[in-house]
């Protein structure tokens, strides 16, 4: 039944998640100043970690921003160009191609040009890719795709690896790292909201044309790189200035069952999120329904950074925990909530009930993952790692694109059931790291093939001793009053 009004939602729904949000941000702050008195509030924090926290986190938004301000109005241009649904087909597979075949050995290439200079070119990438889009030749506009391939390629690992390196050689606590990445995770949800918003503003009410946000993606870009190469020291995985040493160093670091395990977590969660990205809506006006997609897109979006506040809780305090105890019940709620669609029921509130769930799943299970690598790869060879972990997302986007979108062979509905099991084997993976995670003996074989200690067995080590003294009630003796390791 097709119905005569576009449906939204509740008016007060986005101001509840918000709402909630805020609380649970400002909750954490004060029950963990009084569970851990030498850390007042979550801003209070030495002046050099704050300013480093700063420099990157300016930095990620400003990609995250021209990332989002590219994709918002992308198909809609293209359809104002003459291209039709096969051309528009062909350009979002030229995404992926390119990012699998060359972003990989771009990716991996990093530990070894260095992730200052890798962030440059993503930079870089985003420009051209933005300039080019101006044209309607089809075939320069697949040269834009391959540039917007390669960035979104570079722009996860390189900027993470960078982070993770230069937070080591800074000194700061390792648990630190929680901070950044679930302000990362709430920063992405704002910067979502933000650029649908401002996208319109300047397309519908302004009138400056459906190419007008590309335009404002390519002025951001070259703010990024400016700021990285103002702000940023360079850092390197290998002091071998080549890619097959980077290239070596990656899957000599994928012989740890503990790295293979986390990747196949991570595997299955970016491609669910992946899969999800592109099939959310054709699922919610199936039947001919009206839908206000920017409103709905909004709650998914507050429903993400609902799930990122839960995720200070957990992993800041006061109740914190580590991510392989709770993470698989995240990994369960969200299959159950994939398991809607995927049987697939019609009624539409039930469907954003269901989808808002699944993103609170994500906002947690977003840091919670980045803090699980942060701890298992180590920083000389975490660029390469890093896109090794992406191969399979891009071939899991191409199987969609081309066999569920283009060719019509598979059902939405069966591509959410691939995800279910996917999410389900996440599940059992995270069950099998957390048996391996105080086994050293292959931490201690990396050690001895990189002539020094490896991040893996400091890390572990350190994790262990503060659970330890978590259980004797001293973990503010064992951390210290300093706010260094």
């Amino acid at each position: 039944m097709v119905e005569d009004v576009a449906w939204e939602g509740p008016k007060w729904l986005y101001a509840f998640l918000l709402g909630v949000c805020a609380l649970l941000v400002y909750g954490q702050s004060v029950l963990a100043s009084k569970s851990k008195p030498t850390e007042k509030y979550f801003w209070h924090y030495p002046p050099a970690f704050v300013e480093f926290q700063r420099r990157f986190l300016g930095v990620f938004f400003l990609f995250t921003l021209t990332e989002g301000l590219q994709t918002v109005y992308r198909e809609a241009l293209y359809e104002h160009y003459g291209f039709g649904r096969r051309d528009i087909g062909i350009f979002v597979v030229t995404v992926h191609v390119s990012a699998l075949i060359i972003g990989t050995f771009l990716g991996a290439a990093a530990d070894c040009i260095g992730r200052r200079k890798a962030s440059i070119i993503c930079g870089l990438l985003q420009l051209v890719g933005c300039l080019v889009r101006y044209s309607q030749n089809f075939y320069l506009l697949c040269v834009a795709n391959v540039c917007h391939g390669l960035a979104i390629s570079l722009f996860p690992t390189v900027l993470e690896a960078w982070l993770n390196s230069e937070h080591e050689r800074l000194g700061f606590r390792q648990e630190w790292l929680c901070r950044t990445f679930w302000v990362m995770a709430l920063g992405t949800g704002t910067a979502a909201i933000g650029v649908g918003a401002f996208a319109n503003l300047i397309v519908d009410r302004f009138g400056l044309g459906l190419v007008s946000p590309t335009f404002v993606a390519a002025a951001i870009a070259g703010l990024c790189i400016l700021l990285v190469l103002n702000g940023w020291v360079e850092n390197v995985g290998t002091q071998q200035p080549k890619l097959s040493v980077s290239l070596f160093n990656a899957c000599q670091a994928l012989k740890d069952k503990r790295i293979l395990l986390l990747g196949w977590i991570q595997t299955t969660f970016d491609v669910t999120f992946a899969a999800f990205q592109f099939l959310w809506t054709p699922t919610l006006i199936a039947d001919g329904r009206d839908i206000h997609s920017g409103m709905i897109y909004a709650y998914l979006m507050a429903s993400l950074m609902l799930g990122s506040a839960v995720a200070a809780f957990l992993l800041c305090g006061p109740y914190t925990t580590r991510p392989e105890n709770f993470l698989p019940h995240v990994f369960v709620v969200a299959s159950l909530a994939l398991l809607v669609p995927a049987y697939d029921h019609q009624e539409i509130g039930v469907l954003v009930t269901v989808f808002c769930i699944y993103h609170v799943c994500v906002g947690i299970a977003w840091p919670s993952l980045a803090y699980l690598r942060s701890i298992y790869i180590s920083n000389d060879r975490r660029a390469g790692v890093l896109s090794f972990y992406r191969v399979p997302v891009h071939l899991g986007m191409l199987f969609i694109l081309i066999k569920g979108g283009i060719l019509k062979h598979v059902e939405n509905s069966s591509v959410f059931y691939l995800c279910i099991l996917g999410l389900l084997s996440g599940c059992v993976a995270l069950h099998s790291l957390d048996k391996y995670r105080h086994q050293t003996s292959v931490g201690v074989k990396l050690q001895l093939e990189c002539k020094h200690q490896s991040p893996i067995v400091a890390t572990e080590q350190r994790e262990l001793h503060i659970d330890t003294v978590k259980k004797s009630g001293k973990l503010g003796e064992a951390h210290g009053e300093e706010g260094f390791s």
